[in-house]
C-alpha cells in the first residue's frame, strides 16, 4: 500500500493511477489523517490475479515492441532443419 498526500496525488495522478492499474492500493492522506483509498477495479478474478503477480514482481508487462524475426521460407525446402540451424550458427 502506497501512502501519499493530497498535493502529491494532484501533481503526478497519472503516475500513481498506473500503480493503481498494476495492482497497487494507493491511500490518501490530507494532514496526516487517511482520507481516500484507490483501488483497482476487476471485473474478473483472473484479472485480480495477474495484478496482484505484477504488484509481487513475479510477472511484467512487455515492452510493447516485437523483435524482428528471421524467416527461413526462403530456404531450400529440401534441407533438413538441423542443417538450417548449423548453418545459421556459423
Amino acid at each position: 500500500m502506497i501512502t501519499v498526500g493530497v498535493k502529491q496525488l494532484k501533481d503526478n495522478l497519472s503516475g500513481f493511477l498506473q500503480k493503481v492499474e498494476n495492482g497497487e492500493v494507493v491511500l490518501v492522506s490530507r494532514h496526516g489523517k487517511s482520507i481516500a483509498e484507490l483501488r483497482p477495479v476487476f471485473e474478473n478474478k483472473e484479472q485480480e490475479t495477474i495484478a496482484e503477480l505484477r504488484r509481487i514482481s513475479l510477472i511484467t508487462g512487455g515492452s510493447g515492441k516485437i523483435r524482428q524475426v528471421k524467416s527461413i521460407k526462403n530456404q531450400d525446402p529440401g534441407s533438413l532443419m538441423s542443417d538450417m540451424i548449423a548453418d545459421e550458427r556459423r
